[in-house]
């Protein structure tokens, strides 16, 4: 991966552009469409690429401690996610962010870029980007803003209203289909301002189609042949083929907040304490990995306060724990700060090893993808593991040797049913979407794996029922009441147990 790292004029952007850029959604995003008389364009496609994947409040908040403590990739005493509890700020974070930061630096970028063929592969890429970030709202809350979002720069439109999920689908099946095939070679980028893939439109349509091939898995259980159509047309128009290809941002280890990593930052800076952490790596996780002698665990994990990272002292905190274990918190696994926890740790924003379980899981279906399950499967475990070079070398990356191992002794189900088949494909990509909670929240909910033991806590609010979505952002109660009741009258009642549209029993 040829990425660039956040250059040092993009801290001067951050700076500006945060100020017109607020936390708390729609009432801010569709405010004082004049803001921008003058803007420094690539400046503000970088921070648009920066902001794609969440910023600290909302990757602390709705990611590490709610999204990857529901699917059991985390713990922690008294996590929101691990106990099913209602919080409204972290609930909201997301949804917030998003639409604060991440849509709003794209819908004003948008509004002030002429769309001409010099401005055509920019415009393309924010389509993209657009995509990433409306897909994990939806799939996280359900029904939101889509279609009117962002008119207050256009059409002043200050209360958009909420689209049903199937709408919103729809349509970003059919952006990644426009935006991927209108990406032309011929015309201008924007250079090093990409810090994706430094305007390499090849790449950029790969990720399109990647992108896609996520997308219209999401409709298996609602509309099995609309996914397998833009399965195979994803497949067909050409997605990932190696780590190369893979979606990776890399930081820089200062200053905080504006450079480093917004995944691990905020837990380094404010949390991990010297082993002291309230959040762990679960006993679900860690109990997998040890179990199968995974030679991942020791990149993953270490005990913080010692830094032993040998996978037979690693040891993982229970989602429903009351305390811990023998009282000492130093002895239960944290995220290794040498390699994924790292201030400047890479955020893996899209993999090819998600793409290679993708089709592998398409291929289980009979879908038109060219190889076996088996093939993609074998590819896919590779791929997450080599892949973790891009953690840097403080740890010994896993062997050849290792893999073979690996894979010899716990192959492909190839006699198996198609459920045992996919629950071995799922289970592979909720390891390797470790960090990114949101997405393994959603193939979770989709598919019922990996499987996890519901936690039943007296303090939760779904009786011992495993959360189906996140609590819209209250504010929406008084900025938004109108559309937000609307929404709700559709989609069911603004509860963690309502299931979102594609998300059928």
């Amino acid at each position: 991966m040829k990425n660039t790292y956040i250059k040092t004029f993009c801290i001067a952007v951050v700076g500006a552009m945060t100020l017109s850029s607020c936390d708390k959604g729609f009432e801010e995003m569709n405010t004082n469409p004049n803001a921008l008389t003058d803007p420094a364009i690539k400046s503000m496609f970088t921070l648009a690429e920066i902001y794609v994947d969440g910023q600290d409040f909302s990757n602390t908040r709705g990611n590490n401690i709610y999204a990857a403590q529901i699917v059991q990739q985390f713990s922690s005493l008294g996590g929101s996610g691990s106990k099913y509890t209602y919080s409204s700020e972290y609930s909201a974070a997301l949804f917030g962010e998003t639409y604060g930061k991440g849509l709003n630096q794209i819908y004003q970028l948008l509004s002030v870029v002429e769309n001409t063929p010099e401005n055509s592969n920019m415009i393309q890429a924010l389509r993209i980007m657009k995509v990433f970030m409306y897909q994990k709202l939806t799939d996280t809350y359900g029904e939101v803003p889509y279609f009117d979002a962002g008119k207050g720069y256009t059409g002043n439109v200050f209360s958009p209203k909420y689209d049903t999920q199937e709408a919103i689908y729809n349509d970003l099946l059919k952006e990644l289909d426009q935006a991927g095939d209108a990406l032309d070679a011929n015309k201008a980028f924007v250079g090093a301002a990409d810090l994706y893939y430094q305007s390499d439109v090849a790449r950029w349509k790969k990720l399109a189609n990647s992108l896609m091939l996520r997308v219209a898995m999401r409709l298996t259980k609602v509309n099995p042949a609309k996914a397998k159509e833009y399965v195979e047309k994803a497949y067909a128009k050409g997605v990932f083929t190696s780590n190369d290809d893979s979606l990776v941002l890399k930081h820089d280890a200062g200053p905080a907040g504006v450079k480093t990593n917004p995944i691990t930052s905020s837990w380094v800076r404010n949390d991990l304490n010297g082993g002291e952490s309230n959040i762990k790596f679960s006993k679900t996780f860690i109990d997998l990995l040890k179990n199968t002698n995974d030679p991942r665990l020791r990149i993953y994990a270490k005990l913080e306060a010692t830094g032993d990272n040998s996978p037979a002292s690693q040891q993982g905190l229970a989602n429903d724990a009351k305390e811990f274990p023998g009282g000492d918190k130093k002895l239960f696994s944290d995220p290794n700060t040498s390699t994924v926890l790292r201030y400047d740790a890479p955020t893996l924003i899209m993999s090819h090893a998600e793409v290679k379980f993708l089709l592998a899981e398409a291929a289980v279906r009979g879908w038109n993808v060219g190889g076996s399950a088996q093939t993609y499967y074998e590819a896919g475990v590779k791929a997450a593991m080599d892949i973790l070079t891009i953690f840097g070398d403080k740890v010994p990356a896993v062997t050849a040797a290792e893999y073979n191992t690996y894979i010899t002794t716990y192959p492909f189900k190839t006699a198996g049913t198609e459920a045992q088949k996919i629950e071995q494909i799922i289970t592979q990509k909720w390891i390797v979407l470790l960090f990114n909670g949101f997405e393994a929240f959603s193939e979770y909910r989709r598919t019922g794996y990996p499987v996890l033991v519901p936690v039943n806590d007296p303090t939760g609010e779904t009786n011992g029922t495993i959360p189906r979505r996140l609590i819209y952002d209250q504010s929406e109660l008084i900025t938004n009441a109108a559309n937000y009741r609307e929404a709700i009258q559709r989609q069911g009642l603004d509860l963690m147990t309502t299931r979102v549209w594609w998300d059928k029993q």
